[in-house]
């Protein structure tokens, strides 16, 4: 077993050193000005370095992060998060970029390194205070970006670097940034609905002529047109539906912290989607789960939140959508802090008989009915009533 282990990990030194050195085979100038030391972040768009200057006479050498973007990523994204980076990086605990070097089809953004803690480390046993100092730094954040009128899409923990000892924050990676429709969602609707209406009537007039064509019975004819749609919920799919157009959405973030709005595809997403994942986040630190939704898919993470919240409020959600939900069974949702307050009683619980007496004795930390307020406004089901970045920071909770 000792012998297994230790190849495993010779092979992830080799992966690592070829990474490395394929950054700098990909752009020479790398090799001119850093000495990159290792890997410490990978996503699906783009790998992190650790680097520091070559040049640099000072004892302590700034330590930087080089994000190499994978070589397909498309012109607009990595334009669009260099400009985000550039107008909104640097104030309010949002990553700025010092360097973007590029050659041929090989880009790297040069930004500061933050030396941060692992979620999993502190969303246990945060006290109070702490939780209050982390929320005002998360909020304040995602208002800035908020004010640029982009939606980050993918606000989440691995995404907000915390300091713990410095109490220092980074929101970071803007990879799935994008500009907030400029329609807001009844003009949107109003397009839709205007558009399929015109399909609709173009597939029955289509309808009509092939009828009038193959059959003689009038009668036939006019009811295919004034016919409506009786094919919901069935194993099949009338003429009209096939005729309609398919309705795209954006579904861009991560599985677990994607708002309602999303996961029922609907195409007018707001600034509102980065305050769901917020609620989120909080929800793991009040509840003192590391990984609150575990959803695989849409369909099971929309059943997750039905849980909680109940089948006739998803339903009444998705109905202001234009959507419909249905259920096998009513459920009526849960208490959201009698949740929390369970599951923190369960975890601690685990860890103690985990680590029997020798285990780190958590705070027992009673937060506040503020807190639970908060966090019931973050995680509205309608977006439209759903709390803003700049109302959330003059809740009571964390104006105090």
């Amino acid at each position: 077993m000792e012998s297994n282990n230790l190849s495993r990990n010779d092979e992830t030194d080799n992966d690592a050193k070829d990474s490395c050195a394929n950054l700098k085979k990909s752009i020479p100038l790398i090799n001119e000005l850093f000495h990159v030391h290792c890997k410490i972040g990978k996503g699906t768009f783009s790998s992190v370095y650790l680097a520091t200057l070559k040049s640099s006479n000072s004892p302590v050498h700034k330590k930087y992060a080089l994000k190499h973007l994978i070589p397909t990523c498309h012109p607009d994204r990595i334009e669009r998060e260099l400009q985000c980076l550039q107008q909104m990086g640097g104030k309010d605990h949002i990553v700025g970029v010092e360097l973007c070097l590029r050659n041929q089809g090989s880009i790297v953004f040069v930004m500061p390194y933050m030396r941060h803690d692992k979620f999993s480390e502190y969303v246990k046993d945060m006290t109070v205070e702490e939780l209050k100092d982390y929320m005002r730094a998360l909020l304040s954040a995602v208002r800035r970006v908020h004010q640029f009128n982009i939606i980050h899409r993918d606000v989440k923990p691995s995404n907000f670097l915390y300091d713990r000892t410095n109490k220092k924050y980074l929101l970071v990676d803007f990879g799935l940034a994008q500009q907030c429709s400029e329609y807001n969602a009844e003009n949107l609707e109003t397009m839709i609905g205007i558009n399929e209406r015109k399909t609709e009537i173009q597939s029955m007039k289509r309808k009509r002529s092939e009828n009038l064509s193959f059959q003689s019975n009038s009668n036939i004819t006019r009811n295919n047109v004034d016919s409506k749609c009786y094919c919901f919920g069935k194993p099949k799919v009338c003429v009209l539906c096939l005729t309609k157009p398919s309705q795209t959405a954006p579904r861009a973030g991560t599985p677990g912290f994607r708002a309602p709005e999303v996961l029922l595809k609907y195409p007018s997403q707001t600034l509102a989607i980065d305050i769901w994942a917020c609620g989120v986040m909080m929800l793991c630190i009040l509840s003192g789960t590391q990984v609150f939704f575990r959803s695989p898919d849409d369909c099971t993470a929309l059943a997750e939140i039905t849980t909680i919240f109940g089948s006739h409020k998803v339903q009444k959600c998705a109905q202001k959508l234009g959507k419909k939900v249905i259920f096998s069974e009513n459920l009526p949702g849960i208490d959201i802090m009698s949740l929390c307050l369970k599951l923190r009683k369960r975890n601690k619980s685990m860890m103690h008989d985990r680590e029997n007496s020798t285990c780190k004795v958590l705070p027992n930390s009673q937060y506040p009915m503020e807190a639970y307020h908060l966090l019931r406004k973050l995680l509205d089901l309608d977006y439209k009533t759903r709390i803003t970045a700049d109302q959330a920071l003059s809740h009571p909770f964390l104006s105090s």
